[in-house]
């Protein structure tokens, strides 16, 4: 607990000293899996939810004039989820591919990868408004020959490989909502969005002092969060939070021409470019100290009955 402590401190006292400064904050706000998370073979009443969902992760964006990307699982898209794709791109943001079934390439010949991204290429390029981005499920770029295969095909079709600097882990807590029931979710959601917001927020600090350990001045960040249930409560708050710190929102664009170090995992990456910053993979035993420590005692204050358990059970798929 001091340990933890005290490097946040330490992290925070630089941030600050940043600030005195006069350094401007920037940050690209990207998401993943889009139209939405799990909207595979929805039933009508999921995907209606999503779809309100996927407005107010829209709204939002929208409300704090934020340039963002967003990464399409082309494979995940349900017929009447593509105008909410259309009204993404409408609106002035920019879509990118993220495969089409959302496989890491540690798990995949090259080959079977390539066609997958391909696949998805075939089905969302009318999608395309700006530079051709992709990013990796998983973030996992595999090693070797297979690697370089799939950076080349990535080349060869014009994608930029779209990194980020900060992880949210937003899918922890995402799962952590999902875990309450229905009808609990509410009273419980202030305690979720602290939680949530605290966790992002000391991410911020660790990439902001990764960037001061390499000594890059006015590093660009680029957060990673996803397109789900989490978002579409917490996402203004996440904006509003930056706002209040004095950061500037900016495209992935912008961002990828002084990106603070990226992380990437499962494993620590070579650079495939000698102009690409210093890869710094995340501390994921302090991921845990840190998770552990925002979980303490939550779950104890969520009592369910059996019963209640049994019934959410139906009632969480859609939900």
């Amino acid at each position: 607990m001091c340990k933890i402590k005290l490097t946040f401190t330490f992290w925070l006292s630089l941030f600050l000293h940043s600030i005195c400064l006069g350094q401007t904050k920037e940050i690209a706000i990207t998401i993943d899996d889009l139209p939405f998370v799990g909207s595979t073979h929805s039933k009508p009443a999921n995907l209606q939810r999503e779809h309100d969902r996927f407005l107010q992760i829209l709204e939002a964006l929208i409300n704090h004039k934020v340039p963002a990307t967003g990464f399409i699982i082309a494979g995940s898209i349900e017929k009447d989820q593509w105008q909410l794709l259309e009204l993404f791109r409408e609106k002035g943001f920019i879509l990118g591919n993220h495969t089409y079934s959302h496989k890491s390439l540690n798990n995949l010949p090259a080959e079977k990868y390539i066609s997958d991204v391909d696949k998805a290429d075939k089905i969302i390029e009318p999608l395309f408004n700006g530079p051709r981005y992709f990013r990796y499920p998983y973030l996992a770029e595999s090693t070797g020959d297979k690697r370089q295969k799939v950076h080349d095909y990535l080349a060869e079709h014009h994608y930029i490989i779209a990194p980020i600097t900060i992880d949210s882990k937003d899918y922890q807590f995402n799962a952590k909502l999902f875990a309450i029931p229905y009808r609990l979710r509410p009273q419980n959601l202030p305690r979720i969005k602290k939680q949530y917001l605290d966790y992002i927020w000391n991410q911020t600090l660790r990439a902001e002092a990764r960037a001061e350990r390499q000594h890059q001045e006015n590093a660009k960040q680029i957060l990673l969060i996803h397109a789900n249930l989490l978002n579409s409560h917490f996402l203004g708050d996440i904006l509003d939070m930056y706002e209040k710190n004095g950061y500037k929102f900016i495209s992935l664009e912008e961002a990828l021409k002084a990106p603070a170090p990226i992380i990437n995992t499962p494993i620590q990456q070579n650079s495939p470019t000698k102009d690409a910053p210093i890869i710094d993979t995340p501390d994921e035993e302090n991921d845990r100290a840190i998770i552990s420590l925002l979980d303490s005692n939550f779950l104890k204050t969520v009592l369910v009955s059996n019963k209640e358990r049994n019934l959410e059970n139906h009632l969480i798929i859609g939900k």
